[in-house]
C-alpha cells in the first residue's frame, strides 16, 4: 500500500471515529426518548403509563426542571387515543361556551386542530412532539412492570422487565398514569372495583370497540343530516352525533353487544374522494378490564359484530353505501375498572354543590354521563353541573407520600368519575400532578408541603389558567333548601337522576312503583339486616303503576321494614312509622293520608329511611366517609 493510500485510510478511520463520537454525543444529549435504560438509574420523577394523562404529567414535571422518566408499556404514546381509537373529545365548557381546560391540554389540542375531533395519527405525532422537546425527560417503551420496592409510606424503586432484562428504576416521586392504576395496585394502595362504592360490586360501564369504516361519502351523509332525515342528530365539519333511532333499531347478532346513539368522526381517506369514519357506538358488556382473556374475548365479539353493523349501515345511513371495514383500533375503549383511595374521595355531592376546594387544581363541567352497564340496564345522566373542582388530594394516594394517581382511576366516586374521567379533565389534572412534583423537587419539599402552601397551589392554577375568584365556594344546582340534603344523599347512591337539564321534578307526584323500587335499592345498597329475599316481590305486589298517595307510601315503608301491613289498619300507619322513627321532623303533621305525595316529599321520606341503616364500614372506606 502506498503512503498516499495509507494516509487516505487513516483519514477514513479518523473520520469514522469522529462521526461515531458526534453521533454518541448527539444521542446522549437528546431527550431520552431514544434511550434505553440498562442499569439502575435515579430520577426525580417516574411517570408510569403512556396515556394522554401520562404525557401531560411527564412534560409538566420536566418543564419544572425535574429529571423525569416516562415508562410506556407499548411502542407509542397516546394510549386510549392512539390504541383505543377514541378521537372524539368530551370538552368542558363554561357558561360563555369557552373551553375551560387550558395549559398543556390546550397546547396539544391546538396541535391536532383545536376541534372536537381529531385524527389518531395526528394525536400520536403531537404527543411525540411534546415529549421530544423536553431536555429533562427520558422515555423507555415496551417494558413490563414486575415489582415495586417500598419503605414505610414511600415507594423507592420500580423493577421492570425490558427485553428479558431486569431494570431497577429509583425515584423520589411516582405518578401512575396507567388506565387501571397498575402501579398503584401493585404498591398495595387501596381501591374498589367499578360501582362497589354503591354496594354494586361488579357493575361497570360497558366497554366499546371503536369501529372504523373506509370509503364513506362524507358529503352525502352531511346533506341528509342537514335535511333533517335523522331525528335529534347534529353535525360539524368533520363529525356528527345523535342517530339514536338508528342505534335503537339495530338488532345485535353477537351476544353481550348493543348499539347506542352514534358519535362519528370523519377524516380524509387515502382512497380518493372518500373519508374514513370512526364510529363510537358499539357497547360490549360483561367485560372484566383486569382480565386480558376477558378483554380479548370481548374484542373478538366486537370484530364479529362489526361486519353486521357495516351491512346495516349500508342500508340505513347515507354515505355508507360503498363503505368497507377498515383496520380496527387494536384495543378496546374501557371506561371503568379500579377507583383508587386517595387523600380525598371526590363525591357526587361535591359536583352537585359545585364545591371549590382549597387545593383545587383544575375545573370540569361535563355531565355525569354513566354509560350502560348491562344490556337491559340503560345508561343515565345523573345531573349536569355548570362547573366543579378537582382537588389535588384526589390525586394523592392514600397509603403513600410520594405517589400520585392520574386519569380515570383517580380518587373519584364511581358516579363522580362518570364526568371526571373525561380526557380533558384528566390531562389537566395530570399536568397539575407533574407541576406539583416539579415544585416539590425544586424547593426540596414533599407533596404535603405543596398541598398546604397557597403560593404553590396558586402557581399550578395559573399554569392551567384557573382563577378561583370566578367561582363561589359552593353553588348548589337547586335552591330548595328543604330538598337539597335529601336529594344529594339519594344522588350519592345513584337512586334518582336529573338528566342534562337538572330537572328533578320536585313538584310532581311520584309513581308507586318508583317509590317501591327505590326502597328495594336502598335496602340492597345499604346492606340492611332487615332485607329479605321476599321483600322485592312483596313491594312490587303492593304497588301499582299509578300515582303515589301518602297512605300507599306509608304502607310501602312499613312493608320494607318487614311489617305485616295487610294486618294493620291504614289509620295506624302513621303512628307505626313514628314509633319506628321513619317520619322525618320536617314532615311531621304535614302529611295527610288522602293526599298524593310529591317527589320532594318522597325524596325526604326515602332519604330519612336510608339513614336508618348505617353504611357498612367497607363501603364507608370506599366512599371516603
Amino acid at each position: 500500500m502506498s503512503f498516499r493510500s495509507q494516509e487516505l485510510q487513516v483519514m477514513r478511520n479518523f473520520n469514522s471515529y469522529l462521526f461515531g463520537i458526534i453521533v454518541f454525543i448527539f444521542i446522549i444529549t437528546l431527550p431520552g426518548y431514544f434511550c434505553q435504560i440498562n442499569a439502575a438509574e435515579d430520577f426525580d420523577l417516574v411517570v408510569y403509563g403512556g396515556q394522554p394523562e401520562g404525557i401531560m404529567a411527564a412534560v409538566a414535571a420536566a418543564r419544572e426542571g425535574a429529571s423525569t422518566l416516562i415508562i410506556l408499556k407499548r411502542k407509542n404514546p397516546g394510549g386510549l387515543m392512539t390504541y383505543g381509537g377514541l378521537n372524539y373529545l368530551d370538552l368542558n365548557y363554561n357558561k360563555n361556551g369557552e373551553i375551560i381546560n387550558k395549559g398543556l391540554f390546550q397546547e396539544w389540542h391546538q396541535m391536532v386542530g383545536g376541534e372536537l375531533v381529531f385524527d389518531p395519527l395526528q394525536a400520536e405525532k403531537a404527543f411525540w412532539k411534546l415529549l421530544k422537546a423536553e431536555k429533562n425527560l427520558q422515555l423507555i417503551k415496551n417494558v413490563k412492570l414486575i415489582g415495586i420496592k417500598k419503605k414505610a409510606n414511600d415507594i423507592i424503586s420500580l423493577e421492570l422487565e425490558d427485553q428479558a432484562k431486569k431494570v431497577i428504576i429509583n425515584a423520589d416521586f411516582f405518578i401512575d398514569a396507567s388506565q387501571d392504576g397498575d402501579l398503584a395496585a401493585l404498591s398495595g394502595n387501596g381501591w374498589f372495583d367499578g360501582a362497589a362504592d354503591l354496594g354494586l360490586s361488579g357493575r361497570k360501564m360497558a366497554a366499546t370497540l371503536v369501529l372504523a369504516f373506509d370509503k364513506v361519502d362524507k358529503f352525502a351523509l352531511l346533506r341528509k343530516i342537514k335535511a333533517g332525515n335523522y331525528q335529534d342528530t347534529y353535525y360539524g365539519e368533520n363529525h356528527a352525533w345523535g342517530f339514536l333511532e338508528i342505534g335503537q333499531k339495530y338488532q345485535p347478532v353477537t351476544n353481550q353487544t348493543d348499539l347506542r346513539g352514534f358519535n362519528i368522526v370523519l377524516v380524509p381517506s387515502q382512497i380518493d374522494g372518500y373519508y374514513k369514519a370512526y364510529l363510537n357506538a358499539l357497547l360490549l358488556f360483561n367485560v372484566n378490564p383486569l382480565d386480558q382473556k376477558s378483554i380479548n374475548t370481548a374484542y373478538e365479539r366486537g370484530k364479529e359484530e362489526a361486519k353486521y353493523i357495516l351491512e346495516y349501515l349500508k342500508d340505513e345511513l347515507a354515505g355508507f353505501k360503498n363503505a368497507i371495514l377498515s383496520e380496527l383500533p387494536p384495543e378496546l375503549y374501557i371506561r371503568e375498572s379500579r377507583h383508587f383511595l386517595t387523600k380525598y374521595q371526590l363525591k357526587t355531592s361535591d359536583l352537585f354543590t359545585q364545591r371549590i376546594f382549597f387545593d383545587t387544581i383544575t375545573i370540569g363541567s361535563y355531565p355525569l354521563d354513566y354509560q350502560a352497564s348491562e344490556i337491559n340496564y340503560p345508561g343515565f345522566v345523573l345531573f349536569n353541573p355548570d362547573y366543579y373542582a378537582i382537588p389535588l388530594r384526589s390525586l394523592m394516594a392514600k397509603s403513600f407520600n410520594n405517589l400520585l394517581i392520574v386519569g380515570r382511576s383517580s380518587g373519584y366516586s364511581s358516579l363522580a368519575a362518570a364526568s371526571a374521567r373525561v380526557l380533558p379533565v384528566g390531562m389537566n389534572s395530570a399536568e397539575a400532578a407533574g407541576r406539583a412534583v416539579g415544585l416539590a423537587v425544586s424547593n426540596h419539599l414533599n407533596l404535603d408541603d405543596i398541598l398546604h402552601e397557597k403560593k404553590y397551589l396558586h402557581y399550578i392554577r395559573n399554569k392551567l389558567a384557573i382563577n378561583l375568584k370566578n367561582y363561589p365556594t359552593t353553588n348548589p344546582l337547586i335552591d330548595n333548601e328543604k330538598a337539597l340534603a335529601p336529594l344529594m344523599r339519594l344522588l350519592g347512591w345513584g337512586l334518582t337522576i336529573g338528566g342534562y337539564n337538572n330537572d328533578f321534578r320536585l313538584s310532581e307526584v311520584m309513581p308507586e312503583r318508583e317509590f317501591a323500587g327505590m326502597l328495594v335499592k336502598i335496602l340492597r345498597r345499604r346492606n340492611a339486616p332487615t332485607y329479605y329475599e321476599w321483600i322485592p316481590g312483596s313491594l312490587e305486589t303492593l304497588s301499582k303503576p299509578q300515582l303515589l298517595t301518602t297512605q300507599k307510601a306509608f304502607m310501602l315503608l312499613l312493608a320494607a321494614e318487614s311489617q305485616r301491613v295487610l294486618e294493620i289498619e291504614p289509620a295506624h300507619y302513621y303512628q307505626r312509622l313514628l314509633d319506628r322513627n321513619l317520619i322525618p321532623n320536617e314532615l311531621e303533621n304535614t302529611l295527610k293520608l288522602e293526599e298524593t305525595l310529591t317527589r320532594e316529599e318522597a325524596y325526604i321520606l326515602l332519604s330519612h329511611f336510608a339513614e336508618k341503616y348505617p353504611v357498612p364500614a367497607r363501603l364507608k372506606r370506599f366512599r371516603g366517609e
